[in-house]
């Protein structure tokens, strides 16, 4: 899984469930059961239920409360964090490419490959 902040950690029903957000926003959610490790990216709180969250449930005796609470800290983290300085309309851009006099583009060199000869 990539470093990012943990947004919650504990026990999910069986599982260990450790849900990071990395600076990119996504959601990635790693959790250890008796049957081994699996690991779930996903963009948004309701992926992270239906694709994480519902499985983990099935076959267990949890009530919403938990699953509820693993929403609500992911939202929260979400909601609090600071914006990527490419999410920010007023940021800078990177100064554009400089095309090349006559817009061809740079010629490659090389071994190898016939070259045409211009004919007079």
């Amino acid at each position: 899984m990539n470093s990012g902040t943990v947004a919650w950690e504990g026990r999910f029903g069986e599982a260990d469930l450790k849900i990071e957000i990395p600076s990119s926003g996504r959601i990635h959610a790693e959790w250890r059961t008796g049957a081994g490790t699996r690991n779930k990216v996903v963009d948004s709180i309701e992926q992270l239920e239906r694709s994480v969250l519902f499985q983990l449930m099935v076959g267990t005796e949890m009530g919403d409360e938990v699953r509820e609470e693993v929403a609500d800290a992911v939202a929260i983290y979400l909601a609090n964090r600071q914006p990527m300085p490419s999410d920010d309309p007023s940021a800078p851009r990177p100064p554009a490419k400089r095309k090349r006099p006559g817009g061809m583009p740079r010629r490659r060199g090389g071994a190898g490959g016939t070259r045409s000869r211009r004919r007079r």
